[in-house]
């Protein structure tokens, strides 16, 4: 669902959010003064996050983006997917995230974090800030899809896209 390489994503990890719970903003990527981050697992940097909402609280419970004050509400089934690096490597501060407190119900969600090896020809470097996605999966090769309901003309200007 992605084009990217998932022989070197780390596990499926899941996570329950009961009645207040929640997750201050963080990045999933390791910033540069983080190096030595996943130099144990040898595949570099995290290039990109799949979010799975396996359920749906009542109230609250939303993915904050903190930088750029968009928040995406939990839905059932539904998957959020970012770029946590620019496509020239550098870490994407727009990136930054929380979980909102769970107000009414439970927020069960899954997340795939996917890293750099392996994705070197999946998802090419770029040699400028601008070169980014126009839509999930896009390689800057080839005819893009007519009718794809994760295209869109502004991903650039944004951070995530849900599929």
């Amino acid at each position: 669902m992605t084009n990217l390489e998932m022989e070197t994503a780390e596990e499926l990890q899941i996570a329950n959010y009961g009645i207040g719970g929640h997750y201050d903003p963080h990045f999933d990527h390791a910033k540069k003064e983080e190096s030595k981050s996943f130099e144990s697992l040898g595949t570099g940097n995290r290039i990109a996050t799949v979010l799975f909402y396996m359920s749906q609280p009542s109230h609250g419970g939303g993915t904050v983006f903190t930088e750029v004050k968009s928040t995406v509400l939990p839905t059932k089934n539904d998957a959020l997917f970012w770029y946590n690096l620019y496509k020239q490597g550098d870490g994407n501060p727009d990136t930054r995230h929380a979980a909102c407190p769970v107000l009414v119900g439970i927020k069960w969600v899954s997340n795939k974090w996917i890293h750099e090896k392996g994705n070197e020809f999946r998802r090419p470097c770029g040699l400028k800030s601008s070169d980014y996605e126009r839509f999930v999966g896009d390689l800057g090769t080839g005819p893009e899809p007519r009718n794809a309901p994760n295209l869109s003309p502004d991903l650039g200007k944004n951070v995530w896209e849900t599929i």
